[in-house]
Formats: C-alpha cells, sequence, structure tokens
C-alpha cells in the first residue's frame, strides 16, 4: 500500500485544527509527496491525540527522532516510543499495510494555543528544510576482489544467469587483464559443463602454448575428455582418441600435467601413456584412481581396441632417422614431458639444460622439484658456468617467486595469509594447491583451531582481499569437512568469515545460507547453536529489507526444520527475526507474508492473518486445479510444499517422488504434472536423467535455493508474467 493511499485514514479529518487546518495539511502533504519509501525515510502527520513520528525500520526512528529533536528541542516537545501492543491494535489496516508500523509520540511539553503555534511552526521549519533538499544517492561499487568472489561462489551455487553478470561486470571493470579474464571464462564453461564452447574459444590454440595456471591445465584436459571423447560416434574413448588426433593436438598439454587431479584428466593421460607406450607413467595414473572402480574403468579404457575389428594402430610419436641427432632432454620439452626433463636435470645438472628445466617446472605447475631445480640452476651461475639469457633471469625469478609462495597445507596457508607481510599470490596459491593438500577434515584438532585462528585474524589484515578471492575455496573445504561429519570449529569459523564480508552481497548470503544448513544437519553443540543463532540474528538485523526476505524465510526454514539442541535460543531468535521482517510486510509479496507467518507457526510463535492482495491472488490462481510435480530426496519434500502452497492456491495434488533410479511411476509423474518441481539440489543423477528423457529442462522448475522456500519462489517466477 502506497503512503499517499493511506495517509487520509490514518490522519482522518484535518478540519479538528480548525484555523490550523491549512497548514497542517500543507505539512502532512509535503512530507507524502518527498517521502521515499524502502529508504529509512520518516514522515511527521497527525494521528490520533497529536502528532507522531512514523518509520519503517529501526534505523528510520533513530534518524527521524534526531531530525525532530533537533527542531524541537526539549523546551518544545519530548519523543516518547509508541508500544507495539497499540500500534497493531489501533492503527488502521491500510497504514500497517504501507509498512510504517514504528512510531514515537511528539508530546509537547507546554499545553495551550501558543504551545500548539509553536509546535506547528518548528514542524514546519523542519519539514521545509528536509523536504527541500536534495536526496543524493551513495553508490557504492564492489571492488574487483569482491566481484571475482561473488562470481565465484555464482559458479558453487550453479547460478548460470548471476554468473554470466558478474564475469560481464568484471569484464567492464577493466581491472582483470585478458590473460586472467580468459581464464575465468575458462571456469565458468567447466562449472556448468559447456565443453563445447571452451573447445569453441577463439584463442584456445595460443591457450594451450602458453604458460598457465596448473588449475586451468586440468580444465582444459578434462574439456579433451568431453569435448572430443566422450561423444557416441566413435566405438570407444580410445578410438576417438585416435581418429580425433588427440595426442598430436593435445600432446604437450597431456605430458605436462602426469597426475590430474580428476577422473576425466585421468581417462585422458591413461590414453596417453598408453599412445606414448610409457607404461611408468600408465603405472602411476593408475595407482592414483581414486578406488578400485575407478582403477577398473582405467585399466578396460585402455584396453579396449582403437578400430572395430580390434587392431590397434601405433599413435606414439614419430621416431626420428637414425642418422639425426636428437637430444632426449630437448625431445621431452617439445613433446610436453616436464618430469621427464626435471628429471633428468636434477640427475644431470648441465648448463646445456637448465633453463630447459626451468621452463618445465613453471609450465608444468608441479612445485614438487621446483626447490631443487632453482638450487641447481643457482649452483651453476654461481660457479660460472651458465650466464642465463634474459627469458632465463625472468624464470628463474618467477621459479624463485614459485618457490617462496609454495604451501604444504591449509594450516601453512592461512598463517601466512595472517601475517603482516603482503602476500598478493595468496589466492592463486591456493587455487592452484588445494586439491593437493590435506583435507581439514584430517587434521588433529590443534590444528584445526590453529587454522581457524588465522583465517579470522586474516580477515581484516593486509591480506583480507586475498581471503575474500579464496572464499568459494572455504566453503567447498567447509561443505566436505562437514560431509565427512566434523570439524564444527573450521565450519563456524568460515561462517563467521562470511558474515563479517564488509560487501555482504546477495551471492555471500547463500553462501552462508549453505554452510548455515549442512552446519544444522551435522549436529551442532548447544553452546555452538547458541553461538551461531546470536550471529545469524545479527546479520539479519543488518541486512534486513523487502529484497532480502528470502534469505531470511530460508534461515526459518532452517530452523524449523532442524533438530534443535536449545528451544529457548531457537524460539528467541525466530521471534527476533519473524518481528523485523513484519515491518516490511508493506512490501512484501503474498508469497512472502504466508511464508514468514506460515514459519512462525511451524515455530511456535503467534502468527498473524493474511489477507491476499487481489492483484497477487491472480498470480496463483493459475495453479488451481493442477497437478503439481515434485521430485525431492528431502523427506516430507511434497507434504511440506502442498501445506504451504494450498495457502496460496487451490492444487488438485501436490505428488511427490523420491525414487534413486529411473522408475515409471517418475517418468509418469514427469509426463503428468502441470508443473514439475525438481530440487536438484537433493537428488540422484540416474533419476534426474529419467526426467529429462520425457520432460526437457525449460518445462521443469528448477529451484535456485534449497528447501521449500526455494521451491515456491521458483513456482512464483514461472507464474510471473
Amino acid at each position: 500500500m502506497r503512503v499517499d493511499e493511506a495517509i487520509g485514514e490514518l490522519v482522518g479529518d484535518l478540519g479538528r485544527f480548525g484555523a490550523f487546518t491549512d497548514r497542517v495539511e500543507g505539512l502532512v502533504d509535503a512530507q507524502v509527496k518527498a517521502f521515499r519509501p524502502a529508504s529509512n525515510d520518516w514522515i511527521v502527520v497527525p494521528w490520533a491525540s497529536g502528532f507522531h513520528l512514523f518509520s519503517d525500520s529501526s534505523e528510520g526512528q533513530r534518524r527521524g527522532r534526531e531530525v525532530v529533536f533537533a527542531f524541537l528541542g526539549p523546551a518544545v516537545a519530548s519523543l516518547e516510543t509508541v508500544p507495539e501492543a497499540r500500534l497493531r491494535g489501533e492503527l488502521p489496516s491500510n497504514w500497517q499495510a504501507t509498512g510504517l508500523t514504528r512510531a514515537s509520540y511528539i508530546r509537547r511539553t507546554d499545553q495551550g494555543p501558543p504551545a500548539a503555534e509553536r509546535l506547528l511552526s518548528r514542524l514546519e521549519d523542519l519539514v521545509a528544510s528536509v523536504v527541500g533538499r536534495e536526496a543524493v544517492a551513495l553508490h557504492i561499487n564492489p571492488t574487483s576482489a569482491d566481484l571475482l568472489r561473488d562470481f565465484r561462489l555464482a559458479l558453487l551455487a550453479r547460478d548460470d544467469v548471476t554468473a554470466r553478470q558478474l564475469i560481464d561486470r568484471i569484464a567492464l571493470d577493466g581491472r582483470v587483464s585478458a590473460e586472467n579474464l580468459r581464464y575465468l571464462r575458462i571456469e565458468y564453461f567447466a562449472a556448468f559443463g559447456r565443453w563445447a564452447d571452451m573447445r569453441a574459444m577463439p584463442h584456445i590454440g595460443a591457450l594451450l602454448q602458453a604458460r598457465r595456471p596448473r588449475a586451468i591445465s586440468e580444465t582444459l584436459i578434462r574439456m579433451i575428455w568431453w569435448a572430443e571423447l566422450a561423444g557416441p560416434e566413435y566405438q570407444s574413448a580410445k578410438a576417438a582418441f585416435a581418429a580425433r588426433g588427440v595426442l598430436d593436438e593435445f600432446g604437450p598439454l597431456l605430458r605436462s600435467v602426469r597426475l590430474p587431479s580428476t577422473p576425466e584428466g585421468r581417462a585422458v593421460c591413461s590414453l596417453a601413456a598408453e599412445a606414448d607406450s610409457d607404461t611408468d607413467w600408465l603405472q602411476e595414473l593408475l595407482d592414483s584412481a581414486g578406488d578400485a572402480e575407478e582403477r577398473h574403468r582405467l585399466e578396460g579404457l585402455v584396453a579396449a581396441p582403437e578400430v572395430e575389428g580390434g587392431e590397434i594402430a601405433a599413435v606414439g610419436p614419430d621416431e626420428p632417422p637414425a642418422s639425426e641427432a636428437v637430444d632426449p632432454v630437448a625431445a621431452a620439452f617439445r613433446d610436453g614431458r616436464h618430469a621427464d626433463v626435471t628429471a633428468h636435470f636434477v640427475e644431470q645438472p648441465s648448463a646445456e639444460h637448465a633453463e630447459l628445466a626451468l621452463q618445465a617446472v613453471l609450465d608444468s605447475g608441479i612445485s614438487t622439484s621446483a626447490p631443487t631445480v632453482l638450487a641447481l640452476v643457482g649452483e651453476l651461475v654461481d660457479r660460472g658456468e651458465l650466464a642465463l639469457s634474459r627469458h632465463g633471469r625472468r624464470d628463474f625469478a618467477e621459479l624463485q617467486q614459485l618457490v617462496d609462495d609454495a604451501c604444504p597445507g591449509w594450516v601453512e596457508w592461512a598463517s601466512r595469509l595472517a601475517a603482516d607481510t603482503r602476500w598478493s599470490d595468496a589466492g592463486a596459491v591456493a587455487r592452484n594447491s588445494a586439491d593437493s593438500w590435506a583435507p581439514v577434515a584430517s587434521l588433529e584438532a590443534g590444528k584445526v583451531a590453529e587454522l581457524c585462528d588465522a583465517l579470522l585474524e586474516a580477515s581484516d589484515g593486509v591480506n583480507a582481499d586475498q581471503l575474500r578471492a579464496s572464499t568459494d575455496l572455504l566453503c567447498k573445504e567447509t561443505a566436505r569437512s562437514l560431509a565427512a561429519g566434523s570439524t564444527n570449529d573450521f565450519c563456524q569459523a568460515v561462517l563467521v568469515l562470511l558474515s563479517a564480508q564488509e560487501n555482504f552481497s546477495e551471492m555471500v548470503r547463500l553462501a552462508y545460507l549453505d554452510l548455515f544448513a549442512a552446519w544444522l544437519d551435522v549436529g551442532p553443540t548447544a553452546s555452538e547453536y547458541g553461538d551461531i543463532l546470536t550471529l545469524t540474528t545479527e546479520i539479519w538485523v543488518r541486512i534486513a529489507s523487502p529484497k532480502a526476505i528470502t534469505w531470511c524465510v530460508s534461515v526459518l526454514e532452517g530452523l524449523a526444520d532442524s533438530p534443535c539442541p536449545d528451544d529457548a535460543k531457537r524460539t528467541a531468535s525466530a521471534a527476533t527475526i519473524i518481528n523485523s521482517a513484519r515491518q516490511h510486510v508493506g512490501r512484501l509479496s503474498f508469497r512472502e507474508r504466508i511464508e514468514v507467518e506460515g514459519l512462525a507457526a511451524d515455530l511456535g510463535l503467534p502468527a498473524l492473518d493474511v489477507e491476499p492482495p487481489s492483484e497477487e491472488r491472480d498470480v496463483w490462481a493459475a495453479l488451481d486445479g493442477k497437478l503439481i510435480g515434485v521430485y525431492s530426496l528431502l523427506p516430507r519434500a511434497a507434504a511440506a510444499l502442498e501445506s504451504r502452497l494450498r495457502k496460496l492456491c487451490q492444487p488438485r495434488e501436490v505428488r511427490g517422488n523420491s525414487d534413486t533410479v529411473a522408475t515409471q511411476a517418475l517418468r509418469s509423474l514427469a509426463e503428468r504434472a502441470d508443473e514439475l518441481v525438481v530440487d536438484t539440489w537433493h537428488a540422484a543423477h540416474q533419476a534426474t536423467g529419467a526426467i529429462d528423457a520425457v520432460r526437457p529442462k525449460d518445462r521443469q522448475v528448477l529451484p535456485r535455493q534449497r528447501g521449500v522456500s526455494g521451491f515456491l519462489r521458483a513456482l512464483e517466477e514461472v507464474l510471473e508474467p
């Protein structure tokens, strides 16, 4: 409800002011015209027995009281807070719908006509000053670190739309080089499985020849698997490997990453090792398989025939003519066998191969042999046996930096991040090395405590931007630790880090929600529960607004659906959050009001009745008489959705399915449902594949957040014109 539509019912007949009627009417009209909703604005108007200061938030009250007291002074009036119970019982319903439901009574110090006119004159001065002042909006642009943080959190949340918007903003920001922007696009394509788009990038050929981070090399190898070898047109991946000439085009890349960290990478490199007849490399790959099942797949992959009929053609590198003298180290470098180059140099250090060894370590991104190579090259230089070229001096300095930046694990990385020395490569080091570090869940309690302390100390230190740029890595490691059922301390530390972000963007809010839900599932102690609920409540007080109400609802839903070790603390936090959310009721949608009040009831708090405005009732009426399908592995997902949905509309049926494999019941529901909600957060791959086979993605309702609140929000987006 707009203020100009509700003001008449609130102030009533202004004729009661007699000779002052025109002045009071002008005072009210000027403020109504200048009022700015959703901006912590305030307004002074007559109601009941006198003038009152109304606002929609505590911040608006604070600002308004400061200005009113400055203009009136204690000699003219005092301000008294109006009890909420009186406001709920006596304010007109239309005025309550505006959200301006916080009020202070302006009580005159003196009584009588002279005091009344003096108060009115002061209020006229106040309004003339405030209304006549131009409002200046302060636009705060996020830093490059904030944009990168949000982009990678969007990838983590698989939010395609937001990720595309953010990478466009990063490009327009102009602070990221063309090369790094290319790396970000590769990250984006990989996150959403868009391997064909990655393969079609215009500079992919040049990228294969250039020095690049190890994480990018691993992603490119995954691209080879999905874009070159996984198609149905070949008898096997091995046949595609030979027919497409993968080794000819990508050989240096494959040989440079000897032991990839992903199953796809190990599969492609196994084919390369078999084609090169490199039995040692192949054995290392088999030994590095994640489990016995993957090892069996790799063995079957390399044993498969390349062409129908079982004849296997030789695919290895061409042998040079016998008369041609070939330097084996130079040949290994040319073929991308960087491990062979460094191993040969370490065994037989020579000035001839020193610069090749420097390049091999840098191009492979493997830092294990870096200190040894660096020391050996330095000794050759010191003895006067080697004069480095300009390119060699640059590589030597870069390798020195790589050695200086090397970290063996999370604790060492965080400790260095917390130091007073600037470390501008901290984020890149973590991104390239985190997969090789021991999981936080495997660390002893003392090391986890040391890690948490260092991270919290780094949050306001000289390397705070590097910590923000690594937020997604910390979130992934936290999720992995919670999945292992341990390291609640680490999760709490990361939640505190997220809450302390100066730019608490939507992506940070969503990351906090995901970890909050996972943390609740693990089952915290009563003490931990109280601490995090206090933190979460403080966040809501800080960000409370109609735009953030979805976050608020998700928090309440998590509290309602999870085991509770401290009922009193949950009730107190829920009451604070819900009462704050109700202050914005005038600008909430029908669905949001239903959710807030429904969750209030679920949490044992009094729920208010919600009257649906006619213009919003029609949106949900489109589901009347319809069959709504829900595929989710969450227990009671369909029942919870139906309970909340029937307060918005009257569907014929809400039918759920939680099969983990393709079944006839699941296929039937996917075909027959008028709207089908597919909870990709809690789903089985085989089941979603069966849904995709009978119902295209554009006819599925795909929630962008967890829980029933996410289901409703996704349905609302589908229904809105």
